[in-house]
């Protein structure tokens, strides 16, 4: 299986949502989007996967903040 996975569409508008934070509280995309763009990502942080990008991704997440963008993940169990 590779572990390269495909490229999303970066300029998809999203829909409107709600879901709960690990608080219990209720954060709908108005709650959390950025200025400049929102990245959601529901991640499980025991997939193999996700463990082999897990470098790679806190960078990525970390120069996008940079740049105003507002990142969202979930861990899934």
């Amino acid at each position: 299986m590779p572990i390269q996975t495909p490229i999303c569409d970066f300029g998809q508008k999203a829909i409107p949502f709600e879901l709960k934070s690990t608080d219990n509280k209720i954060l709908s995309l108005n709650d959390i989007k950025g200025e400049n763009g929102t990245l959601i990502m529901f991640i499980c942080n025991h997939c193999p996967y996700v463990k082999a990008i897990t470098k790679e991704l806190v960078e990525d997440c970390s120069e996008l903040k940079k740049n105003w963008y507002q990142l969202s993940c979930y861990l899934l169990k």
